[in-house]
């Protein structure tokens, strides 16, 4: 199983605020799951997430 991150944690590896993170998860743009009420982010939804953002370019 891989490791669940906070939305805290996933704003501070990028270098923005949680409210942005949540903004990502609810438009869909960043996989999470919620627990209670509170979301988590499988690294590997935040690793696929900076992928398909590197391949985009300017």
């Amino acid at each position: 199983m891989s490791n669940l991150l906070t939305v805290k944690e996933v704003a501070a590896y990028l270098k923005t605020t949680r409210q942005q993170v949540r903004k990502m998860i609810q438009s869909g743009k960043l996989y999470a799951v919620q627990v209670g009420r509170e979301y988590r982010i499988p690294e590997e939804a935040l690793e696929a997430w900076l992928h398909h953002v590197e391949g985009e370019g300017p």
